[in-house]
């Protein structure tokens, strides 16, 4: 019954590592801007876009998280979501934060599911 516990621990707090902060971006990002992707970092095996934008006219930098799909075009313009408050927070529309929040939430559920089958173990034995 504890390796039940202990693996859904594992998944609960890996799942919501990845998407509570996932999740807050999306509800508290409102502000639109076009941006221009300007350079693309690779080590190989993934990839991440540095891209800039204009709020308020000030300029600002930002890159994208790790991808493993090269989506992007250095020179493409993007769809730049950012934080009303704090406008150098930022992320590309469509870069990946739904799949995040996705596979996270997947690892939570597995995580609860795993966990009452622990306790509904426990509680026949």
């Amino acid at each position: 019954m504890i390796v039940f516990w202990i693996i859904g621990i594992l998944f609960l707090i890996v799942g919501l590592l990845c998407c509570v902060p996932e999740y807050v971006r999306l509800l508290r990002y409102h502000g639109r801007a076009i941006g221009t992707i300007t350079k693309i970092e690779d080590n190989g095996q993934n990839a991440r876009a540095i891209f800039e934008y204009d709020v308020d006219g000030h300029h600002y930098t930002q890159k994208t998280q790790w991808t493993s799909n090269g989506v992007f075009i250095v020179g493409k313009t993007c769809d730049v979501i950012y934080n009303q408050k704090k406008p150098h927070l930022s992320y590309i529309k469509k870069s990946g934060q739904w799949i995040r929040c996705l596979v996270g939430t997947l690892f939570v559920i597995v995580g609860v599911i795993v966990l009452c089958l622990g306790f509904f173990f426990q509680s026949i034995l």
